[in-house]
């Protein structure tokens, strides 16, 4: 009888390490699942100012060949621009929706933590509800289906604050999934409008370089140097890389947008697993995001060069 009762122990042991090992796992997971997302949101803002950087640069040189042929009258060395596809506001506009979709991984790190406190510190409270107040002042309203992105907004932002509602990590995944959704379409439509912004400055400052090279050419090897120089302007206005778009196609603008937006997806496709699938499920989804999540910090890392 003993013995039966030990084998019960044992057993009844077992299970419990078990669902502990369990446990840990989807903790682990859905940290990562958080860091993904911080990662994804890095590369997207370096993305966005990357966009008013080639905006300047273009600026300056075109004013700079206008200088140069005459048809311009002043130019500015210190760099003084006005952006004319993304203001500073609009880039803040852009931080306030990734910060929505990172305060919403935090929450759920946090939901699956096994800490008796799921809420969030100070500053991330903070943070939500500075995003939730700018929702309800409708200070999204610029964005395309801004009625929708603002309802997004104030649902993600709610969840972040809300203490008791959201006590199940897979109900919140399956609540937040739609508003989720809203945040991150209106991202990827913007990165592929951008990513032709950003395209067309370079392709105008190629286009005035053009003429002006051409025009020195009985400068005989003098007018070699000039195209050399010519060549390294044009790679200097692409944010994204020294080498040519020909030669590495992987820098084109349009083609980083495209791997951003994957990116993106990943971080949809992930909280969806986190709502319906099992574990296995899960691991799998999240562990794409951070591939995906890895290719977009590459991205980072070509703009802080």
């Amino acid at each position: 009888m003993v013995s039966f009762w030990r084998g019960v122990l044992f057993a009844l042991v077992g299970v419990s390490l078990a669902g502990c090992a369990g446990l840990t796992q989807i903790e682990d997971t859905i940290t990562k699942y958080d860091q993904g997302a911080h990662s994804v949101s890095a590369a997207e803002m370096n993305f966005f100012k990357s966009v008013q950087t080639v905006d300047c640069t273009s600026q300056f040189y075109l004013q700079a060949i206008g200088w140069a042929n005459g048809t311009e009258h002043n130019f500015y060395i210190n760099g003084i621009c006005t952006p004319t596809i993304l203001t500073d506001d609009q880039i803040k506009t852009r931080q306030a929706l990734m910060d929505a979709i990172t305060l919403y991984a935090d929450k759920m790190a946090a939901l699956a933590s096994r800490d008796d406190s799921k809420t969030l510190d100070t500053n991330s409270q903070k943070l939500a509800s500075n995003i939730n107040n700018m929702a309800k002042q409708h200070q999204f309203s610029a964005l395309p289906v801004a009625a929708d992105v603002e309802a997004a907004i104030i649902g993600i932002s709610d969840m972040v604050l809300d203490q008791k509602k959201f006590a199940e990590i897979k109900k919140a995944a399956r609540d937040m999934q739609p508003d989720l959704q809203t945040v991150v379409m209106t991202l990827q439509k913007e990165n592929i409008i951008f990513a032709q912004g950003i395209a067309s400055k370079i392709d105008r400052i190629e286009a005035a370089l053009r003429p002006l090279v051409a025009a020195e050419k009985q400068r005989g090897m003098v007018s070699f140097l000039d195209l050399l120089e010519a060549r390294r302007i044009l790679q200097s206005a692409n944010p994204f890389s020294t080498t040519s778009l020909a030669a590495d196609p992987d820098k084109d603008p349009q083609n980083v947008a495209l791997q951003l937006n994957k990116a993106l997806d990943a971080v949809l496709n992930a909280n969806k697993a986190i709502a319906s699938a099992g574990t296995g499920g899960i691991i799998a989804s999240v562990n794409d995001l951070i591939a995906r999540a890895q290719a977009a910090q590459s991205i980072q890392t070509a703009l802080n060069k």
